[in-house]
């Protein structure tokens, strides 16, 4: 929110020669007008607003805010030419700290969108070079936070320059903005933003990915209210908004716009890539759950985050072993069991499979069409589980309310068995009649009757036993992940407690050395060497990785000492008391580290999310490295496969 104030022909604390041009507008934090220097050049002065700037910790963190921008060495931001007032802007006085930028000539994103929805090549032309620009500030180790239409200028030239950026975390210890959070937030800023200061560069991936959304369509995902009371799950399809977009942009977007973090690309050159026409970098199949811990994971990956354990444990018997199926008896209306059951199926089976629907109570209230779908109870699930599976399998099927039984091998054996003792028994009563003279059809009969009672008991075992299976288990992995030493220097970082996000990103980077590893195994010749030669970098990138991971877990042990909520109340009790210098100082110099600390964990999060960028990009080149006569046996397979249905 903007207001306009009375205007002035100079400005009395700017120390340079200049005019005022445009009248004084208010933003909340600063006051900023538009002036002339002498030498010709439009230029903006950002001056912080004076309740803010009497509180001492609010001043400090504005200017070292300024500063930082002042010297990152990103060519997209817009040069800050002076700060105000010297000697020292941090210290109180009568005049409120100031900045002065150049502002570039050219036209506001915020102007071009009023002319949305876009067509597909400008708006993915221009959203590659916005892209850019914020990845080369992310590059500095610096993240913007609460990045908006109003802050970028495409310049006369075409080129991208970033406007009033870096000085969202101001707004934090502001009483004057606390309640702007849920009355006047950014609709572009990220929704982590809003429950914790500590964030990173995909917070602002998330602000381009709803810019990118306005520009296509002409409207916000989520409205134009309060982000604070924006309804982020509900995300519409932009195919149904624009029919000419296509899969990848409509790809790209979700990732952008996802509510968790990790569901975003890790680095906003990604998008540049894409919408450039690059192919997507990530994967994209569905989810599954670690069978030990049950954390989320995708459908493949052997190394779970969450418990850092090989995430599959249920699995079939070997040949040759004894063998157990599982069959789901009957199911009822209720919709926990079911829903269990659906997620669970997909969670532990080999994909790909549909959805899984039963008929539930008369089959009469089915279509002929959903009789052939859906699946009629009892029905056989799994066949050859080892017998730990099957009762794991069971009990928790028992727990979630849904009946199943274990058809067990040893039951056919003891059908066998009655029929073999019924045949023994019934002959040697047989001779034992004939011998002392009595007729031994009086045995034979009743004996002829229990043989074919166990015959039909073995039939039916046989045909229990024989019943196919809708679903095969998920694989157990061919190798364990320790047993490549790469995987296992990953999940060597996962036992040492690292931050949730940065356990998310190790997971992620275990998942893509594994890939390389397994398809590695399986060329021979010069298309194995050709496939080292290509991912050589791979070890030193999970080398730095790990120094990475250890700098960052230092930075958040250090920042979890750290209590700024304590602080700031530790210095407005200062401030009540009218303590000097002496009790104020250690806690404001305690504020700095903190956002030291900050800026510094920002960096070190970058470099690991880009060293996962450039490790995607080097196992995809591995990756299309192809063994032609496997390849060649690969369509054999197929074409016979084809040719049997």
């Amino acid at each position: 929110m903007t207001t306009t104030l009375a205007t002035a022909s100079t400005l009395q604390f700017l120390p340079l020669p200049h005019a005022v041009t445009g009248d004084a507008v208010d933003v909340g934090t600063e006051t900023r007008w538009t002036v002339r220097l002498a030498d010709g050049r439009i230029a903006v002065v950002g001056q912080l607003a004076p309740d803010l700037a009497r509180d001492e910790s609010i001043r400090r963190r504005w200017v070292r805010d300024i500063e930082r921008v002042r010297t990152l060495p990103a060519h997209s931001l817009a040069p800050t030419l002076a700060i105000g007032p010297q000697p020292d802007p941090r210290v109180v006085g009568p005049v409120a700290p100031w900045r002065l930028r150049l502002e570039p000539t050219g036209e506001r994103l915020s102007a071009i969108l009023t002319r949305a929805p876009l067509p597909i090549d400008e708006a993915a032309i221009l959203f590659a070079a916005i892209a850019d620009a914020v990845h080369a500030v992310h590059r500095c180790g610096a993240v913007l936070r609460d990045l908006r239409p109003e802050q970028i200028v495409r310049t006369d030239e075409g080129h991208i320059v970033l406007v009033d950026v870096g000085l969202a975390r101001v707004d934090v210890l502001s009483s004057h903005t606390a309640s702007s959070l849920l009355l006047r937030g950014s609709t572009y800023a990220a929704p982590e933003q809003l429950v914790r200061t500590a964030v990173d560069q995909r917070s602002d991936v998330w602000s381009l990915g709803m810019m990118l959304w306005q520009a296509l369509t002409g409207a916000l995902p989520f409205g134009d209210g309060p982000a604070l009371l924006a309804d982020h799950q509900s995300l519409p399809s932009i195919e149904r908004l624009r029919a000419d977009a296509p899969a990848a942009l409509e790809a790209l977007l979700r990732r952008c716009l996802s509510v968790d973090p990790g569901g975003r690309p890790g680095s906003v050159s990604e998008i540049a890539w894409v919408l450039r026409g690059g192919e997507t970098p990530w994967d994209d199949s569905e989810s599954a759950s670690c069978q030990h811990c049950g954390a989320r994971l995708r459908v493949g990956q052997r190394l779970c985050t969450g418990c850092g354990r090989v995430a599959v444990r249920f699995e079939h018997a070997p040949e040759g072993e004894p063998a157990f199926a599982l069959d789901l008896l009957d199911l009822n209306e209720e919709a926990e069991p079911l829903r269990w059951l659906q997620n669970t199926i997909g969670d532990v089976s080999e994909h790909p499979i549909r959805r899984p629907e039963f008929v539930i109570g008369s089959i009469h209230m089915y279509s002929e069409e959903e009789r052939v779908q859906r699946i009629r109870l009892p029905a056989r699930l799994y066949n050859r589980l080892t017998q730990d599976t099957a009762l794991s399998l069971q009990q928790l099927a028992k727990e979630n309310g849904v009946r199943t039984r274990i058809v067990r091998p040893e039951a056919l054996k003891k059908a066998w068995l009655l029929v073999g003792s019924t045949v023994g028994v019934t002959s040697l009563l047989a001779l034992l009649f004939a011998l002392v003279g009595l007729s031994p059809w009086w045995m034979l009969a009743p004996g002829l009757v229990s043989m074919f009672a166990g015959l039909a008991l073995v039939n039916e075992r046989v045909s229990r036993e024989r019943v196919p299976p809708h679903y095969r288990l998920r694989p157990m992995p061919a190798a364990l992940p320790a047993s490549d030493p790469l995987v296992a220097r990953l999940a060597a970082l996962l036992a040492a407690h690292p931050p949730s996000d940065v356990r998310s990103v190790i997971g992620e980077l275990a998942l893509l050395v594994q890939r390389l590893v397994d398809h590695r195994a399986r060329l021979l010749g010069p298309e194995a060497k050709e496939v080292a030669m290509l991912t050589a970098p791979v070890e030193p990138i999970v080398a730095a990785v790990e120094r990475l991971v250890a700098d960052l877990r230092d930075a958040s042990r250090e920042l979890g000492e750290l209590d700024e909520g304590a602080m700031v109340r530790a210095l407005a009790a200062c401030d009540a008391r009218g303590d000097g210098d002496a009790v104020r100082l250690p806690i404001l110099e305690g504020l700095d580290r903190l956002r030291t600390l900050e800026d510094r964990r920002a960096e070190l999060f970058h470099r690991l999310l880009e060293s996962k960028s450039l490790l995607e990009r080097t196992v995809r080149m591995g990756l299309a490295v192809h063994d032609p006569a496997g390849e060649q046996a690969r369509q054999v397979a197929l074409a016979l496969a084809t040719l049997t249905r």
